[in-house]
């Protein structure tokens, strides 16, 4: 997924600097120009600084559809690349009352009753859905749980958490866009499992998050 996620990147930087190394090109009327500007932006690309891994994802995205499958390619070269970068930076740096666990509202089972978009502690744990899980995972580290509903939403639980970092769990489509939407916070993302399709009755691998959070917090090996 890694080595995936680096072809995508540098591929979306270079057809990025297509644009302006063509402009080089017409001014310099040398070739030259147009492959210095090539490498010149796949250099200052390998730093993977969120203005690069945005230009990256917004040039793949038009073109998602051929890479196949859903079409989540630039979605997860974010997702991966941008969480490998909140880990090696900050992880082992957070205090886990700092950390905002931010789940999608589509883990709870939608026959379920309990309103817990504002309030996730209104789950009464029941097993039939993980929230009830995270919930106790929550408790056990010590991380701050929230719930959204769509990007609105987590936008605004951030802003009203100020989190020095956030675990987010959500689709990839929402979880690419979402991870560059939350710059300057920086997010460590973990994709949903999504038996039932999009949006339905999701779930997510509890030992994921919990490992997830753990580098964060320096309570799980870096290397791990």
């Amino acid at each position: 997924m890694k080595n995936r996620s680096q072809f995508h990147y540098h591929l979306g930087l270079t057809i990025f600097s297509l644009f302006p190394g063509v402009i080089v090109l017409l001014l310099t009327r040398q070739w030259y120009g147009l492959v210095a500007t090539v490498v010149l932006v796949n250099t200052f690309g390998l730093f993977r600084t969120n203005l690069f891994l945005s230009l990256s994802f917004h040039v793949l995205k038009p073109l998602a559809g051929l890479f196949g499958g859903e079409g989540f390619a630039p979605e997860e070269m974010v997702i991966t690349l941008g969480s490998e970068k909140t880990l090696l930076k900050f992880g082992g740096k957070v205090p886990a009352g700092r950390i905002l666990l931010l789940l999608p509202h589509c883990l709870q089972r939608h026959e379920c009753q309990r309103r817990i978009t504002f309030d996730p502690y209104n789950c009464v744990r029941c097993g039939q859905c993980p929230v009830g899980a995270l919930l106790d995972l929550a408790d056990r580290t010590g991380v701050k749980i929230a719930i959204a509903t769509g990007g609105t939403l987590a936008r605004r639980h951030i802003i009203e958490l100020k989190p020095l970092a956030v675990v987010a769990v959500a689709c990839p489509r929402d979880l690419g866009q979402g991870m560059l939407d939350a710059h300057p916070v920086p997010v460590a993302g973990v994709e949903n499992q999504r038996p039932a399709g999009d949006c339905l009755d999701t779930t997510v691998d509890i030992i994921t998050v919990e490992k997830t959070i753990g580098r964060l917090t320096g309570q799980v090996d870096l290397a791990t």
